[in-house]
């Protein structure tokens, strides 16, 4: 096995275990952890405090930001609710003299939509001090996407003039009212129907999902003034409807007549997932757009706060797509993302796992190094078996010749597939967070009765903040990195990771691929120029 300039992926277990610290659970003590933090605390209270400058009147003393982490880490969807239980210790807390009415609290912690990303840099201020312990955390990251519901419906809004489908369709029934042809409000899709449609279309090739994924959008999207609030107006079925939550995608279900059917209202929430910690930075995004589109803002998040790029980047058959191999690779990190689509063919240059064939004799060559190249990465190869005088140099391959193929750490590499079969574990991260802070709802239990794309970030950078403080104090990261803590940490996929290699391996000794092809095996005479993939059915893998 060819050596790597990757390291084994450790797991830290029960990083994100806080249910027996006593110091970690409650609103009361989150809060207390982020003011014990003057130097992660200090840029976010200078940022809300600068919210007080569009008012005339001084606002009474008292710390916002602090009643949103009180309000996420107490595990309650809506405002009134959490305002309800909220004890007067824990607002004196939050440095209020006393309870503020529910009015207020509900316009003060709307306003900090506004300022939203402050607890994201917050964050990121903890990640880096995290990583000053052990360069390990945010190394090798898992991004991942999930569904994300609005609370906002589509209401039938065709106007007078428009052309209705529901209008010329509809028939009276007995008793005067409309028969079940027409309904004002289509049915709610379930969140996990649209995940499963979804995850269905990740199966297939990039530009077939992108044809289904067109088909269940809106025909048109309009926003419109109605009194002193926007709505967006979609065509759906030849009919109009409305909807308040203006930034949110709609994915439309029809029937065989075309008319809407079912509908799948919301956003998309990613998770870039620490391998190490299991702590996350997330993303909220519009779900009119598709995962592989998301990946570049949310891979630049994860550069920007940890302030280093991850060594690898795993992730399902969402992300296997061109556009993510290549900016993953041009940032110099290594793609694990499992092949999307049809069989893959073997080229002349190269074989279907990626694997260079030497330029003089056509045979096998292992992979020894890797360059980003100043944004044109490349590989070197050197030939295994040498079968020419010509063969004992180095040669090189631009990744750009085929960007999903030709990647860092190669297919025939044991730790590709240990990290490939550690992503599903990771996907267990949306549970988590839809459990602890009530980010990325999927049931009406969860849902926020507040909308806006705003309103779903702010409540996703919260909950990062609490979480790697959270970490950071767990693993007693918050100190000093002149006296850094190193944990042991656990391979718990490393013997599924061997196998997955050591079946790579048979399979290419079946198919041939061990065999010299291509035009250096035939100028040389050691095989022939035709890749396996690209023979007649029925002809030997090999000469």
């Amino acid at each position: 096995m060819p050596k790597t300039r990757y390291q084994p992926p450790d797991r830290l277990p029960g990083a994100t275990d806080y249910s027996k610290d006593d110091a970690l659970r409650g609103s009361l003590n989150t809060v207390k952890l982020v003011k014990s933090q003057p130097w992660a605390w200090n840029g976010l209270r200078q940022a809300c405090a600068a919210l007080e400058s569009h008012y005339a009147r001084r606002r009474e003393p008292g710390h916002w930001e602090l009643a949103a982490v009180a309000f996420v880490a107490s595990r309650h969807v809506d405002i009134q609710p959490w305002w309800d239980e909220a004890s007067e210790e824990l607002w004196r807390e939050c440095g209020f003299a006393e309870k503020p009415p529910y009015l207020r609290v509900w316009r003060r912690l709307r306003e900090l939509e506004k300022v939203c990303d402050e607890f994201l840099s917050a964050a990121g201020l903890v990640i880096q001090r995290c990583r000053m312990h052990d360069p390990r955390v945010m190394a090798r990251v898992h991004f991942d996407f999930t569904e994300d519901e609005t609370h906002a419906a589509l209401v039938h809004d065709c106007q007078p003039g428009e052309p209705c489908k529901r209008r010329s369709t509809r028939t009276r029934s007995g008793g005067g009212r409309y028969g079940s042809g027409y309904a004002t409000r289509p049915q709610r899709a379930a969140t996990s129907v649209a995940r499963e449609q979804r995850e269905e279309w990740n199966e297939q090739e990039p530009t077939e999902s992108e044809q289904h994924a067109s088909e269940a959008a809106p025909d048109k999207t309009v926003t419109v003034k109605r009194g002193n609030r926007s709505v967006k107006r979609v065509r759906v079925g030849g009919c109009w409807y409305v909807t308040r939550d203006e930034e949110a995608g709609v994915r439309a279900y029809t029937a065989n007549n075309g008319r809407l059917r079912r509908f799948w209202h919301g956003f998309y929430s990613g998770k870039a997932v620490c391998h190490y910690t299991g702590g996350a930075i997330p993303s909220v995004d519009s779900a009119s757009k598709q995962e592989y589109d998301l990946f570049p803002h949310l891979y630049d998040r994860v550069k920007t706060l940890a302030g280093a790029r991850p060594e690898t980047a795993i992730g399902d058959k969402g992300l296997s797509v061109s556009s993510c191999f290549e900016h993953a690779t041009t940032n110099d990190t290594a793609p694990v993302f499992p092949w999307r689509g049809g069989p893959r063919q073997d080229q002349a240059k190269f074989d279907r796992h990626g694997v260079k064939r030497c330029d003089h004799c056509g045979g096998v060559m292992h992979q020894t190094r890797f360059s980003a190249n100043g944004g044109k990465p490349r590989l070197w190869f050197r030939c295994t078996f040498q079968l020419t005088p010509q063969c004992a140099g180095e040669q090189t391959i631009y990744c750009s010749e085929d960007w999903r193929t030709l990647i860092p750490l190669a297919r025939t590499n044991a730790l590709y597939h240990e990290l490939r079969e550690s992503h599903q574990a990771y996907e267990g991260v949306h549970d988590y967070w839809r459990d602890r802070y009530k980010v990325a709802s999927d049931t009406l239990a969860n849902r926020p009765k507040a909308v806006g794309l705003d309103w779903h970030r702010l409540r996703a950078n919260v909950a990062c903040l609490i979480d790697w403080l959270r970490i950071a104090a767990k693993n007693g990261w918050l100190g000093s990195a002149r006296s850094a803590v190193r944990h042991q940490g656990t391979r718990t996929r490393k013997d599924a990771g061997r196998k997955a290699a050591m079946s790579v391996a048979k399979t290419r000794a079946r198919l041939g691929l061990y065999k010299p092809y291509g035009p250096g095996a035939k100028k040389s005479g050691n095989g022939e120029e035709t890749p396996p993939s690209r023979r007649p059915r029925g002809a030997p893998p090999g000469k």
